[in-house]
């Protein structure tokens, strides 16, 4: 059980929390009155962090006039263009939103546009592996630097994610990374993780490294967990046969989807009876923000300095 200030900072937190979108892939939206208008956001930027909940909201499928050209590449991302018309692109504003979408607890939302004053297709949520640079024109014809940043689609992570297998640690992680029961060693990995990193240039190993940059979110939240679910607080069901640890399901309180890299403050390790019922019960929504309160006031201790 939580203790009784953490009780209050849980009633506290559940009391302000925020609606999360809720879109259907394929479906088209009127952006003024079910996206930006609804959510917070600019009505008119390709790029558009809502301020009524946690989500960024990316626009592509128009504006090549202005040097915006998005596209798939081979691994399955969406190279989508950063922001700014003329000259070099910085990592501010809209583009530094999607970069630091992790460490903001906020979900990547894409919609294609078909045209100036028509709906707009949703084509699902995305994580931002990472970004890298490339020369192109401006607006004006002179060559500048342009951010581009690698898109993957939550769907395409979430398997790996809460597949019963042991995670393949960073060859750059240390042994006391994964040892058990150190949890402020992982807290620290965990976190780093999550910070927007420099550009990557090959966008084969941003996959390997989106995996495990995420492996190290999961491994923080299930030893923070202690075995028991973080919502209700009932023991694990049962162990896992690859390792023998307690089977908790990791869940993004900010999103609809659990799959892709996020904050350790906004990931729970819940009992998979606790996981269906936010995502299918019909009090979902209300065991969420308890969960969301939960968790807060598990992380408050971390709060300020280098805890973050």
């Amino acid at each position: 059980m939580l203790p009784n200030e953490d009780q209050d900072t849980v009633q506290q937190t559940a009391a302000t929390a925020m609606e999360i979108p809720e879109f259907v892939v394929g479906k088209a939206y009127n952006r003024r009155k079910e996206i930006t208008g609804k959510f917070g956001g600019s009505g008119q930027s390709g790029i558009a962090p809502s301020r009524l909940s946690p989500a960024v909201f990316l626009f592509t499928g128009t504006g090549e006039q202005h040097g915006y050209k998005d596209e798939f590449d081979e691994f399955g991302h969406l190279l989508y263009v950063g922001e700014g018309q003329l000259g070099n692109m910085k990592m501010s504003k809209g583009n530094l939103a999607i970069a630091s979408y992790a460490k903001d607890g906020r979900a990547l939302h894409v919609f294609q546009m078909t045209g100036k004053g028509k709906p707009c297709v949703y084509l699902g949520e995305f994580a931002c592996d990472s970004h890298f640079f490339k020369r192109d024109a401006d607006r004006d014809g002179n060559e500048r630097d342009v951010i581009v940043f690698r898109l993957m689609p939550v769907s395409n992570t979430l398997r790996r994610e809460l597949d019963d297998l042991p995670d393949q640690d960073d060859n750059r992680a240390t042994k006391a990374e994964s040892q058990p029961g150190d949890l402020s060693t992982l807290r620290q990995a965990a976190i780093a993780a999550c910070q927007p990193g420099g550009p990557i240039a090959d966008a084969k190993e941003t996959v390997r490294i989106a995996y495990q940059r995420s492996a190290r979110v999961k491994r923080y939240v299930l030893a923070r967990a202690q075995g028991h679910c973080e919502l209700c607080e009932a023991p694990a069901p049962f162990n896992r046969k690859s390792d023998g640890t307690p089977y908790l399901e990791p869940h993004h309180i900010n999103r609809l989807s659990d799959g892709g890299l996020d904050h350790p403050k906004y990931v729970g390790a819940i009992c998979p009876t606790c996981h269906r019922l936010i995502h299918f019960g019909e009090n979902g929504q209300h065991r969420n923000d308890e969960l969301r309160a939960r968790i807060a006031a598990k992380e408050a201790p971390f709060a300020g300095g280098n805890g973050q």
